[in-house]
């Protein structure tokens, strides 16, 4: 468990740090998009920090932080503000209801963590955080560049 855990963290950071060079010329949403996906996967390191680390109450405010990215994520992607150093892929505003959908497979995963928190169910915990990245993973496939 805990090796399937280190590979998607490292998937996920790979993944992001390839994203952070197309910053420097982004402008309005875009940019304030690309600024809060580059929060999340800081927010997403800092999870699984605190998950090696067994700090629940970091657990929980990190796992939190991802689920309100995911409550807004579809705001940020109003019509037409795809292309040019965007990474988003035109899937996304062809199949809106799915990508909204996707968003709100992250923002639960990202819920399950908090509630696996409360229960103070470790192995719930790991679980719950491998579907927050692979929630990541399955958007990422599908709506990106």
């Amino acid at each position: 468990m805990i090796r399937i855990f280190l590979t998607l963290l490292t998937t996920l950071i790979l993944g992001f740090s390839a994203a952070s060079y197309a910053h420097k010329d982004a402008t309005g949403i875009v940019k304030e998009r690309m600024d809060l996906f580059k929060k999340s996967q800081q927010d997403i390191k800092a999870l699984y920090a605190s998950i090696r680390s067994d700090e629940l109450e970091d657990i929980k405010a990190n796992a939190a932080a991802l689920a309100q990215w995911g409550a807004v994520m579809p705001d940020y992607f109003p019509e037409g503000s795809g292309g040019g150093v965007s990474e988003a892929s035109a899937e996304i505003w062809k199949d809106f209801d799915g990508f909204k959908d996707s968003a709100k497979t992250f923002e639960l995963a990202s819920l399950s963590v908090v509630a696996a928190v409360d229960q103070g169910d470790k192995e719930a915990i790991i679980s719950a955080a491998k579907s927050v990245g692979d929630s990541c993973k399955s958007c990422h496939r599908k709506f990106r560049n």
